[in-house]
């Protein structure tokens, strides 16, 4: 139920805060979607944090909302109020609010029964992929090829500490 809130809620906000000229982020949007729904196929057998039905019958919903949903309207309306052309550290308070925002999304998800953590998986952790998330988001904004790159060596690097983390365990 909580995906179902969220969902509704990004419609809401998506509606009223992002921008009506969606066209220049719809490569960023189809990104940020694909990038879950990578996640999601990747760590299928071996997942760092799973959605739960959490009330609902399916367990592909909530996956299904967050990837389709959550991602692409949360990115919009990112992109959307960029303050681009400011100061550095101006985008930084920007960044760092966005990551706040899903830091506290996600600890509510967890508290909720919504999301459950997997194989040392932790919100720190989560904090740090949100930091790495909003700034390669707007990366590939800007240059959708070198963002392409870094996120397949984010990617790699994620699979490698987490890889070393389980043969630690066994």
């Amino acid at each position: 139920m909580v995906a179902l809130v969220y969902a509704t809620l990004w419609i809401i906000a998506s509606l009223k805060l992002a921008d009506r000229n969606w066209k220049p982020y719809y490569p960023t949007l189809l990104y940020a979607a694909l990038g879950n729904g990578l996640y999601e196929l990747l760590c299928y057998n071996y997942p760092l944090w799973r959605m739960e039905p959490n009330g609902l019958q399916y367990s592909m919903i909530p996956i299904l909302l967050l990837t389709l949903i959550g991602m692409p309207l949360s990115t919009w309306i990112y992109l959307s109020h960029y303050p681009s052309g400011k100061r550095l550290s101006f985008q930084a308070l920007y960044i760092g609010l966005y990551c706040i925002v899903f830091v506290i999304l996600e600890y509510v998800s967890v508290k909720l029964g919504a999301i459950t953590y997997h194989n040392d998986w932790n919100l720190l952790w989560s904090l740090s992929f949100v930091i790495i998330m909003f700034v390669m988001l707007r990366l590939h904004f800007l240059r959708p090829l070198i963002a392409l790159m870094l996120s397949v060596a984010v990617s790699v690097s994620l699979c490698l500490i987490f890889t070393v983390t389980l043969d630690k365990m066994k």
